[in-house]
């Protein structure tokens, strides 16, 4: 049996005796050894009388050293506990004065990280836009943290930061809070150092920086975007007419003020294997959601959810990785249909949801763990049982509740009264559970829906739950896409023309193409040509129309998808892209796959290559 490691299972931190309540990072970036050295002060609070040591998790680091900052007296740390996926354990003893509860100490750790820290990727000139300067970005979601600092990393402990990270001149470094003082301060060596604070608590995986040759502009009121010069008139196009509107929107549906300050972004290299992360202040986005029509911006609503959704109220183990994401799904279709002025819109993009969490339980089998609502992740990276699934069943789970309790008011009723009583803490499904029970039989409501609800088939069964929202979900939207897959999945495009999809939103084709994925494949050869003589579709800029496509062309081992996903796979590193594209490529043509995939492999995400190294190597 897989062993916990600690009150959170993927964490070793005795946060139940001493608990991380500050982080002070001072980094220096070395581009040539590509790693960051420096130190971090972890200010520890002692929570329980006679408490020892404070427990740190860490992974890939090199731990040179710990003293007491307020003495500089020396702290023999050891490293007593070493697992595979989940790192090494860092113990410090804690000076004879912070041994009592209620007492408390700054801990400096004098440390590097190396290059195998998974939660850094470093590129080369030559993989940058501008191809003149290197460039670098942390991903520490899920439990990467421990691969920049040593910290607590899990979600239940959150703790406000302060970094001053110095690169190389003339390049820019931006990070998860507000800048600081004079920003930047010039070094003596050609080094310019960047100062910035957060000061709300957070989890140890929203600390991130990014540096490179970076420029801002505005997209919004207070909102800048930053991104290689290269990417920047592209990127204010694509964000500054809906970045402000989807904050006003999260604002009004939550009833609680966007807290944070600024609202940044940073468009990154393709490679970045998400859309977006939510990093707090700085989203970071794919540039591939540059498509040029703002038809992805869905993500910069999904990230704005966050605000609350995660940042502001955070899941308290990675078990419960669906009270972030489900309920950051919930709000950001609610902030889009707001936006649009729509309910339709939302019901579009519930049903494209519905579609995607078909296909993750058809991909991962309908008795997977990883299909439960809350998975046992003990002992397993919880990067490995990333998928759709806390997304798309979480946030069809918080609708079928709205349908249980008289709507989307009363459900955004009980979302306020959840939020201002976590803020700035972490909750667990139980608690969600209690909570939304004692409000909602307070306020009345029917004892016979609330006792209809079944709590355990919903969170803790695999596969597809017991509500299918289709039929009430339908619109205009659908009525068109469903007519037009029925002639091509019943009879093979007869009577369709290149002006179908003319009238289409990308939405709509992304839907179009779901139905033939989970109704009709394999497609026959011919069939597939014609649909792309007459759409076009291996030639769209649209990112997630063309991984349909190429889905589909694979999943039918349609020769011309080949060169298609290769052509793909060598730009785009999103794994919401490649997952699918190299499941299906390995299934087609294994040999194939291998040759796309070592030749990609440098530029994808330590994530990726994690998940396909035992597969494709």
């Amino acid at each position: 049996m897989a062993k916990k490691l600690g009150p959170d299972t993927h964490s070793y931190g005795n946060f139940h005796d001493a608990i991380v309540t500050h982080y002070h990072l001072q980094l220096r970036a070395d581009f040539s050894r590509k790693i960051f050295h420096g130190y971090v002060d972890v200010s520890v609070s002692v929570k329980t009388d006679g408490a020892k040591f404070v427990l740190l998790d860490t992974k890939s680091l090199a731990v040179e050293r710990c003293v007491e900052k307020a003495t500089g007296h020396a702290l023999l740390h050891t490293l007593p506990e070493h697992h595979e996926s989940l790192g090494v354990c860092l113990k410090v003893p804690l000076p004879e004065s912070a041994q009592k509860a209620g007492s408390h100490t700054v801990i400096r750790i004098f440390y590097n990280t190396t290059e195998q820290s998974a939660g850094i990727q470093w590129f080369e000139p030559s993989q940058t836009n501008g191809k003149r300067h290197p460039y670098v970005y942390t991903q520490c979601e899920a439990i990467l943290a421990r691969t920049l600092l040593p910290c607590q990393d899990t979600p239940a402990v959150k703790a406000p930061y302060t970094i001053a990270v110095s690169v190389p001149s003339p390049l820019v470094a931006a990070c998860s809070g507000t800048a600081v003082g004079q920003n930047p301060t010039f070094e003596e060596d050609g080094y310019l150092t960047y100062h910035y604070e957060q000061k709300l608590p957070i989890p140890a995986y929203l600390i991130a920086i990014v540096a490179g040759a970076l420029k801002k502009a505005e997209i919004g009121p207070r909102s800048l975007v930053w991104t290689e010069k290269e990417l920047l008139d592209a990127s204010v196009h694509e964000f500054s007419a809906d970045t402000e509107k989807y904050i006003k929107a999260g604002e009004e549906i939550t009833g609680i003020p966007y807290s944070w300050g600024q609202y940044d972004c940073v468009v990154l290299p393709n490679a970045f294997p998400y859309g977006g992360m939510e990093n707090p202040q700085l989203t970071f986005l794919s540039a591939s959601l540059l498509a040029g029509d703002r038809s992805l911006t869905n993500v910069v609503a999904h990230e704005i959810a966050h605000s609350w959704a995660g940042n502001f109220v955070s899941n308290s183990s990675w078990s419960d990785f669906w009270l972030n994401e489900g309920f950051c799904v919930y709000l950001e279709r609610l902030i889009l249909a707001k936006v649009n002025n729509s309910q339709a819109v939302r019901h579009f993009e519930m049903l494209i949801g519905y579609n995607d969490l078909k296909k993750t339980v058809a991909d991962l089998g309908a008795d997977n763990e990883f299909t439960k609502l809350q998975p046992d992740l003990t002992g397993i990276d919880p990067d490995e049982a990333f998928s759709k699934i806390p997304y798309e069943k979480g946030s069809l789970f918080l609708y079928f509740l709205e349908t249980k309790v008289g709507g989307q008011q009363n459900m955004l009723g009980w979302i306020n009264h959840l939020y201002n009583t976590y803020m700035g803490k972490s909750f667990a499904t139980a608690d969600m559970k209690a909570s939304f029970i004692k409000y909602f039989t307070e306020k009345g409501t029917d004892k016979a829906a609330l006792d209809s609800i079944d709590w355990n088939t919903w969170l803790t069964a695999p596969g597809l739950p017991p509500f299918d929202p289709s039929a009430s979900l339908a619109n205009e939207l659908t009525a068109t896409c469903d007519a037009l897959a029925e002639k091509w999945l019943k009879h093979a495009g007869e009577g369709c023309t290149s002006a179908d999809l003319d009238k289409f939103s990308s939405k709509q084709k992304m839907y179009f193409l779901d139905v033939i994925i989970t109704n009709g494949l394999p497609l026959n050869h011919q069939t597939l040509e014609k649909m792309d003589s007459l759409y076009g579709l291996s030639k769209t800029r649209n990112v997630e129309i063309a991984c349909r496509y190429i889905v589909i062309g694979l999943k039918s081992k349609y020769e011309p998808a080949k060169p298609l996903a290769k052509d793909f796979l060598s730009i785009h590193g999103r794994g919401l892209y490649v997952r699918p594209l190299f499941r299906a490529l390995n299934d087609f043509d294994h040999a194939f796959a291998v040759e796309v995939y070592k030749i990609n492999r440098s530029r994808f995400h330590a994530i990726i290559r994690n998940m396909f190294d035992s597969l494709l190597l």
